[in-house]
């Protein structure tokens, strides 16, 4: 049943509205940086502790460990990647990002880039010399690339492109 009034703005019936609902308020606290499980936390590396309902990773293993674990085998938008290979990306909600405070993923992008250095350093001692150029019909560039052993590889240096006609 609605009532009219002279705005004739229909309002219901306070006999119909049933029993009246308590008001809850938040306060806020300014000092909370969030909440995990109903609990307030106050700092970043606090919030991440008990997201992961551990404490920090210390150890440089146990910290790649936890970074694959994080991204299901280093795998992103479908791609499997290596460490080596794999983007750390710190946008918010990337992962490992997300589950790592910020000095332990500063210390998992050290151990990235000493990994790059070392397979680096590795294919350089190859001794890897250019063995033959070839120009594919669709623009593409390949180069073959012998070692001291005897160890082809190839790399696309063009990939496809244009109209080969």
């Amino acid at each position: 049943m609605f009532l009219l009034f002279r705005d004739s703005t229909p309002l219901r019936s306070p006999a119909l509205a049933g029993p009246r609902r308590k008001e809850t308020t938040m306060t806020h606290n300014p000092n909370v940086y969030g909440y995990v499980n109903g609990k307030p936390v106050f700092s970043r590396d606090e919030f991440i502790f008990e997201h992961r309902k551990r404490g920090p990773i210390e150890d440089d293993a146990e910290l790649i460990a936890f970074a694959e674990k994080a991204t299901s085998g280093w795998h992103n938008a479908g791609w499997s990647h290596s460490f080596i290979s794999f983007y750390l990306s710190d946008y918010a909600l990337s992962e490992p990002f997300a589950s790592l405070t910020l000095s332990e993923f500063g210390r998992l992008k050290e151990l990235q880039q000493e990994a790059r250095e070392a397979a680096k350093a590795a294919d350089d001692a190859r001794c890897w010399r250019l063995k033959e150029t070839i120009n594919w019909a669709d623009n593409s560039v390949e180069e073959i690339y012998e070692d001291k052993d005897g160890n082809t590889k190839h790399v696309t240096v063009v990939g496809p492109h244009g109209d080969a006609c």
